[in-house]
């Protein structure tokens, strides 16, 4: 459909005049292409060079594909299954920055490489990007007296937490004047 050059073209010299070439004997295969069609399917060799042509087409693969993986920044722990796209066109270029996508807790942070070329060579098709963890989460501790749920003293937030942060109830414990510490609920919580 384009007449792009796809492989340098071949000559070959020394034919005898009325020798007859089969076009499918000429097919050879081109990297991310399938062979289609030819014209014309034969020549007769002749004096007269135009006549003496014989065009090969093919289209491009569409049976490829291209991975993206989602990935921790420094850990490369899996955040999410990594997705696989099918049915690609070889030669397509995908950007890595329409493969974003939200993950809770994680901010994105960058991708390697930032485009690729679908190629028939699946190790080329692959993008990772790579997320960090939220650091601008928070969590609170109300100090609250067993059994009125009244509260003994104003809660405390602390803020800028990291996601998946533990945080253990018995390291936020504080004296309050006139009371005894008794219990937590939760007793350890995780920043979400």
């Amino acid at each position: 459909e384009t007449n792009a050059v796809l492989q340098q073209a071949k000559t070959e010299n020394n034919q005898t005049f009325g020798d007859t070439i089969n076009a499918a004997d000429e097919v050879i295969e081109i990297d991310g292409y399938n062979y289609d069609s030819v014209d014309p399917e034969s020549i007769t060799i002749s004096t007269t060079a135009a006549d003496n042509v014989i065009n090969i087409y093919y289209t491009k693969r569409t049976d490829l594909s291209y991975t993206v993986n989602y990935l921790e920044k420094e850990t490369n722990a899996v955040l999410q299954q990594a997705k696989t796209e099918n049915n690609q066109t070889f030669g397509t270029e995908i950007k890595a920055s329409d493969e974003v996508v939200a993950i809770d807790g994680y901010n994105y942070d960058s991708a390697n490489p930032t485009e690729i070329t679908i190629s028939t060579d699946e190790t080329k098709n692959v993008i990772n990007l790579y997320y960090t963890k939220r650091t601008d989460l928070s969590y609170t501790v109300n100090y609250l007296e067993k059994g009125t749920n009244t509260v003994l003293k104003q809660a405390k937030t602390e803020n800028n937490q990291t996601f998946g942060t533990e945080i253990k109830a018995s390291d936020e414990v504080i004296t309050i004047d006139g009371y005894n510490y008794d219990s937590a609920n939760p007793t350890e919580i995780t920043i979400s």
